[in-house]
């Protein structure tokens, strides 16, 4: 079995390299539609969110915000108050930010390995951009479907969540902290008096560490853009596709349905487009949308597991997270579009003015990016302060 594990990625590279021969057109033309999605709407979407959690992961707001709701985190995820953050960043902009912010306060020591275990199984998730944008506007071309997915992903997220709350658990008992809230917030603020990091420096650094995390983000997207076309070119999916069982037919999932679910756990774009061609009902392609979406595809995966190869936590806790993620995100989009079907057919206001330039232009991802940025900022800042103030009153005496 050792020889086995070690001969498999040889194996790969050779074959891997034979199809490129075998196949150029299709290499070469997937090769820049990776580089085009990567470039127009990843670079844009995700490089601000990198760089703004990378000043506010070692920025001491963090550990005050953590504190304050730590009261909310730890009961029902049993995890510190500070993987709210890797929570609320990770729900606004998309894969794999919050793996990225769960590795950082992992190595800042914020977490143990289990509560960053525990914390990466449901913070790890799929942005508004993409799900409201790309798959319900420029695929189903139903802006009101976006609303359904989104609440369908994020719900089941946090049903994982509430899962792997028993994760590890000593003695079936909640952590609980032993100092006063107020008293763990006046040690933070001293810190803050006392602290020497020079923020250019820190900028800087977050800049280049940004920088070479969306590089390496880019290689993967590349890379499973080209494998998955190749796949489909060689027929493997279509073969794939064959040995499925045939009485899936009953419940609508067609040849082309199964090809997309099939794509979609490789890499979630390709994945849901074709299940938007296929000819099944609506309602079956929104929940298999939504499965593949919730699993995020083995693309997202290697991402992940590279993003957090430089700590000691482990992925098969995420691994097993996401695969519950996407059938729990695929069982609530299917009774909400049993509820509200005449809805999503509708023409929505909110997104009247949305055309698949939404999707395509550099500029808008990036100002949608900052404005989301800039709004999860102010809501920490404003939570922490107000409550800084709050105490102070309470106390009758300065924290600072």
């Amino acid at each position: 079995m050792v020889y086995i594990k070690k001969c498999i990625l040889p194996i790969f590279g050779i074959l891997f390299i034979i199809a490129l021969i075998v196949y150029p057109n299709t290499a070469v033309a997937s090769a820049s539609k990776g580089i085009h999605l990567w470039l127009y709407i990843v670079f844009p979407s995700l490089f601000p969110f990198f760089v703004a959690s990378g000043l506010l992961s070692k920025s001491v707001f963090i550990n005050i915000f953590g504190i304050i709701l730590e009261p909310i985190m730890r009961p029902l995820f049993n995890v510190p108050g500070c993987g709210s953050f890797a929570l609320a960043m990770g729900i606004i902009s998309g894969y794999p930010i919050g793996a990225t912010i769960t590795a950082d306060l992992r190595k800042q020591e914020l977490i143990t390995r289990v509560e960053a275990e525990r914390l990466l199984t449901f913070t790890n998730n799929s942005g508004p951009l993409f799900i409201m944008g790309a798959v319900a506007v420029g695929m189903f071309k139903l802006p009101n479907a976006g609303y359904l997915l989104y609440v369908s992903h994020i719900a089941a997220c946090i049903t994982v969540g509430l899962i792997f709350k028993y994760y590890k658990m000593q003695k079936g008992k909640i952590l609980k902290p032993t100092t006063k809230m107020s008293q763990r917030v006046k040690i933070e603020l001293q810190r803050i008096r006392n602290s020497d990091i020079n923020p250019w420096n820190l900028f800087g650094d977050c800049i280049k560490n940004s920088i070479f995390t969306i590089l390496t983000i880019g290689g993967f997207i590349i890379f499973f853009s080209v494998l998955i076309n190749v796949m489909i070119t060689s027929g493997i999916i279509g073969n794939m596709t064959a040995l499925v069982p045939g009485f899936l037919s009953t419940f609508g999932l067609g040849p082309k349905t199964i090809e997309g679910l099939l794509c979609g756990m490789f890499e979630i774009t390709t994945g849901a487009n074709i299940i938007n061609l296929a000819p099944a009902d609506l309602k079956i392609k929104l929940c298999c949308a939504s499965l593949i979406i919730g699993w995020a595809g083995l693309s997202v995966h290697t991402q992940v597991m590279s993003i957090v190869s430089t700590s000691d936590i482990r992925v098969k806790p995420y691994i097993i997270g996401k695969a519950i993620q996407g059938i729990i995100s695929a069982v609530y989009t299917y009774i909400g579009y049993t509820l509200f079907n005449k809805a999503l057919m509708l023409d929505s206001t909110v997104f009247s003015h949305i055309s698949t330039k939404y999707v395509t232009e550099w500029e808008n991802i990036l100002k949608i990016s900052l404005q989301n940025i800039v709004v999860v900022s102010l809501i920490i800042l404003c939570i922490s302060i107000s409550y800084i103030c709050f105490v102070s009153i309470i106390l009758k005496k300065k924290l600072l």
